[in-house]
């Protein structure tokens, strides 16, 4: 069959991952996105896809994806059938319309990591899911970085506060979920809304949520969880913030007040997360990496601005970074305890709810998938050697918690009231988004104890 993905004896894939097709070729079961029912007669067929890149595109760094048809020869393993294997479309995939509208939404972030979801919808998703008999759906383009925002205060959420089912499948990054749960925390979901369920096909450049979700396990880009995944409460926290604190938009050229939570007991601006609330260096690289040029080299752009911030071209020592941190967690027993940080300078403070930042960079070793713990990693001023030997053993499977100058620890809440006059050194990551903390001021992150969004995984 032409196009099909054929593995040749140099490629990593063992004899219980190949699968025979027609035509003579092997395809690994990892890229394989779907099979369904052939031929009843012939148990062994089975019709479906499989993800792999284009052969004229193979190893570049813009690589295509390609999907292909593929028809098995003989019948695969239990183990890759129970991965793979569909019956019936999965009921998150087909929300009845409504009202003359349809409740399956395809997003489509244009500018994304290095904006390759419109290509990608159009070679694997549209072909897939055309395949799968699926076309009641909307396909949304962003033509802005508000589209997925104004999409969800207009449409999302006012049908959820309805009661009516939908499923958003996001080509993006995590900003793009980051978007719809903010709008939905800032305007309020009234108790007993249906909670919408959100695909992500990772498209973005760290793609945190989906390697630490098990989305990436397989080669199919999140489209094998699209299908065969079930909707999982997201876990989330809201990041708490003092009042003159502003969103940095803009490549960092404008700024943008924060929204206050409908609701709110202390009426201050707060913005939600699911991934990331950081202070220190990594929202500083993250910040100073959010430009056009710097997203021309992918994920490495996070590695290109920490050597610039470890070794400032001036020659000049890298930042120590000034607070008081306030941290309260929850002893064997269950009673809360906060204890005052030992210090005041820092290089290094991140409080997490998922494993992995980016692909191997394991940040957060003891958390399981969506298992909703706050996380808090953390180190004082060091030598930028020491520093990046630190980082470095993160890409070691979580290595560097089990360093001396390394506090790793679950918490449940965590307040920084910032010592530092400039603003540079004031800039906090949520998610990607940057927030320039006013002088003098403070945030406080906390877990959020109810489910606004289900994550397909």
């Amino acid at each position: 069959m032409a196009g099909i993905a054929i593995i040749r004896d140099s490629d990593n894939a063992t004899s219980d991952d190949r699968i025979r097709v027609e035509g003579n070729g092997v395809v690994s079961a990892s890229n394989i996105v779907v099979l369904r029912p052939h031929d009843v007669s012939q148990p062994g067929q089975f019709l479906g896809y499989c993800l792999h890149e284009k052969e004229v595109d193979k190893g570049k760094d813009s690589a295509a994806l390609q999907l292909d048809r593929i028809q098995t020869s003989e019948a695969p393993s239990q183990a890759v059938l129970s991965e793979v294997f569909l019956e019936d479309l999965p009921r998150h995939l087909c929300p009845p319309p409504k009202d003359g509208a349809n409740n399956l939404h395809f997003i489509i972030s244009t500018q994304a990591g290095t904006r390759k979801a419109l290509k990608f919808f159009d070679d694997a998703v549209k072909p897939l899911i055309d395949s799968l008999g699926i076309c009641d759906y909307d396909r949304h383009v962003t033509t802005s970085e508000h589209t997925i925002s104004q999409l969800t205060e207009s449409i999302f959420l006012p049908r959820a506060n309805r009661g009516t089912e939908q499923t958003i499948v996001l080509l993006s990054g995590d900003g793009g979920l980051v978007d719809i749960i903010n709008v939905i925390m800032s305007n309020g979901m009234e108790i007993g809304a249906a909670v919408p369920s959100v695909s992500l096909l990772p498209l973005g450049t760290g793609n945190a949520l989906a390697h630490s979700s098990g989305l990436t396990r397989d080669s199919t880009s999140g489209l094998r969880k699209m299908i065969k995944g079930t909707p999982k409460a997201l876990p989330m926290f809201q990041v708490e913030i003092s009042s003159g604190s502003e969103l940095v938009t803009n490549e960092g050229r404008d700024k943008a007040p924060l929204d206050t939570p409908k609701g709110s007991a202390t009426n201050l601006p707060a913005l939600s997360g699911a991934v990331v609330c950081s202070w220190g260096i990594h929202a500083s690289l993250v910040a100073d990496s959010d430009t056009a040029e710097y997203r021309k080299h992918g994920a490495d752009r996070f590695a290109m601005a920490a050597k610039e911030l470890l070794n400032p071209a001036d020659g000049s020592e890298s930042h120590r970074y000034r607070a008081d941190i306030t941290v309260d967690k929850h002893d064997d027993g269950g009673q809360k305890i906060r204890h005052l940080l030992d210090r005041k300078e820092h290089m290094y403070i991140l409080v997490t709810l998922v494993s992995d930042l980016q692909q191997g960079f394991t940040i957060s070793p003891h958390s399981e998938p969506l298992d909703g713990q706050l996380r808090l990693v953390h180190f004082g001023y060091l030598e930028p050697a020491e520093a990046t030997k630190i980082l470095g053993l993160a890409y070691q499977g979580g290595k560097h918690i089990y360093n001396e100058a390394v506090g790793y620890e679950p918490v449940h809440t965590i307040r920084i009231d910032f010592r530092e006059p400039e603003e540079r050194w004031r800039r906090v990551c949520v998610d990607g988004k940057i927030i320039a903390v006013e002088e003098g001021g403070w945030m406080e992150v906390s877990k959020i104890h109810r489910n606004f969004v289900s994550l397909v995984a």
